[in-house]
């Protein structure tokens, strides 16, 4: 639990100061090939937002979420490929895109976030 409540604390505060977010629906830590704070929320004119905090460089990207696949697209397109309850989504980059991770049972599914398609499935 330590991790995740610096997580929050750290993600939260960061996206605060630096991404105009006003308020907070959900922190998470993204593992991909970089581990990033995964914060979203809704920023000072209430669009939704999704903000990125690289943890070993406190890069800061920042994603207008009503300009990408939604959430519940990136569902639908991991349940064509075979998920069946979706346990977890997660804001991430990968490979320097930005992505929906999608953890199914032990799977877990990459959707590029710009062009809605499955980037990638693991096994775990």
């Amino acid at each position: 639990m330590k991790p995740y409540q610096t997580a929050k604390v750290e993600g939260e505060k960061l996206a605060k100061q630096y991404a105009n977010l006003e308020t907070v629906s959900q922190v998470d830590i993204f593992n991909g090939l970089e581990s990033y704070y995964s914060v979203l929320g809704q920023d000072k004119n209430q669009k939704p937002v999704a903000v990125l905090i690289e943890k070993s460089s406190n890069n800061i990207y920042v994603y207008q979420l009503e300009n990408g696949t939604s959430q519940e697209k990136a569902e639908a397109v991991v349940k064509e490929k075979g998920a069946t309850e979706i346990d977890k989504i997660t804001f991430g980059r990968y490979a320097d895109k930005p992505v929906w991770e999608i953890k199914s049972g032990g799977d877990y599914y990459l959707v590029d976030f710009e062009s809605g398609a499955l980037v990638e499935k693991e096994k775990q």
